[in-house]
């Protein structure tokens, strides 16, 4: 305790404490935003990067939509630490927050005892009865608690189980771009036109004429 707050009345202390502590949580929550606004940012340099990657390759440029490629994955990474960390640390802001109102609780309940007048044998009687159920309670924490590990465990798996590999990521763009460039014919026969050419066929010329691109650029 300060110097100062000898001479401080103990409701001025308290609504000092209740200010610090809500100053304390709005700025944990703060935190979570800047990390939610981080993530959002980094989605839209992978959503980028991705877009990217297309172009080139649909130019035939394989070397540069690779160097995208890089930087999208990148980005997967980085989301998914932050990804990570903003679970964990929500997570302990929410038992923080419960801990909180079980002082509040208990600040509430000393008001109480100071004008309330109770039967001892009844007091006994009724804490008998609230102990018993804090007993189950702790066991009820148990099994969140294993519940908790369970799913840390999986935030916590490599990030090559989670995130796709480049030869993975070039691969989806590839069908992606041929799908593309398939589907792009401005000319068509005109029993084609009636009938419409298969997403099969569209991915099948797209991957030939995608070839036949990457060959030009060698």
């Amino acid at each position: 305790m300060a110097f100062g707050d000898l001479f401080k009345s103990k409701s001025e202390r308290d609504k000092e404490q209740v200010k610090k502590r809500r100053q304390a949580f709005r700025q944990a929550e703060n935190s979570v935003d800047v990390v939610k606004d981080r993530i959002a940012k980094l989605k839209k340099e992978r959503d980028k990067a991705w877009g990217e990657a297309r172009t080139y390759l649909k130019d035939g440029q394989k070397a540069a939509a690779n160097r995208s490629l890089q930087t999208c994955r990148a980005s997967e990474m980085l989301m998914s630490k932050l990804e990570m960390k903003r679970w964990v640390f929500e997570q302990l802001l929410t038992k923080l927050e419960l801990a909180k109102t079980d002082q509040e609780f208990a600040n509430a309940l000393g008001a109480i005892n100071t004008v309330v007048h109770i039967d001892p044998e009844q007091v006994a009687d009724v804490l008998g009865e609230v102990e018993d159920k804090l007993g189950d309670q702790v066991d009820t924490d148990k099994i969140w608690q294993k519940m908790y590990g369970k799913e840390m465990d999986g935030v916590n798996t490599e990030m090559t189980d989670v995130i796709p590999s480049i030869d993975e990521m070039q691969k989806q763009l590839q069908d992606e771009v041929a799908e593309e460039i398939g589907g792009s014919r401005s000319v068509q026969p005109e029993r084609e036109k009636e009938t419409g050419p298969s997403a099969k066929d569209k991915i099948s010329e797209g991957r030939k004429r995608l070839r036949d691109l990457m060959e030009g650029d060698k």
